[in-house]
């Protein structure tokens, strides 16, 4: 009797921790998760692999108006659709007179033609979406680029990438890219990590 409950009671556990009998509104969002890149990546899963986890954020905006805004939230990534893409979550706190967060997504997949890393960024409280392309991917620097937002050339940065830390900045450019102006300037911090 007793070797009878204890395996009820490991199935009731695993049964909650791997999700079975959960909500079945959120099955999609359970569907769509993976724990490691698809073998199919080969060694470019590695370069977006360093990002997955959940990341403190310091946002910082620079307004029109010469000020600066400074916020706080959470910055989550992780592998999606068995491993082929991965799947980032911007959240910002509320601030001010903001009393709802703001919640932005972006898809990275990699394009085996070109041989480059793309990825699709959603805006849903502004209801815009961009396309972006990878021009820049090494051991410290992921660089997407778009011209989908506001007719300008748009640049962010995923730069100083480090195991604990990173550097997140969004740039535009008028003049096809001979100077950039600096718009956001975000300072990640893994979750959990210590500071210095």
């Amino acid at each position: 009797m007793k070797e009878h409950y204890c395996a009820w009671l490991v199935a009731s556990v695993l049964s909650s921790v791997c999700g079975a009998g959960t909500d079945p509104r959120l099955d999609m969002t359970a569907t769509l998760q993976a724990v490691k890149p698809n073998p199919s990546l080969g060694d470019q899963a590695n370069f977006l692999a360093r990002l997955v986890g959940t990341w403190d954020v310091d946002y910082t905006d620079y307004l029109k108006d010469g000020s600066t805004l400074r916020r706080t939230g959470e910055f989550t990534i992780g592998w999606i659709m068995d491993g082929r893409a991965i799947q980032d979550v911007w959240i910002v706190d509320p601030w001010g007179t903001h009393v709802e967060r703001e919640v932005y997504t972006e898809v990275h997949y990699f394009e085996p033609k070109s041989r480059t890393w793309q990825a699709v960024f959603v805006d849903p409280q502004e209801g815009s979406i961009a396309r972006l392309t990878s021009t820049e991917l090494s051991k410290d620097r992921y660089v997407l680029v778009t011209h989908d937002l506001g007719g300008k050339d748009t640049r962010w940065s995923f730069s100083d990438i480090r195991p604990d830390s990173f550097e997140w900045r969004d740039e535009t450019s008028s003049d096809g890219g001979k100077t950039w102006s600096l718009h956001s300037d975000y300072h990640m911090k893994r979750h959990g990590a210590l500071s210095p």
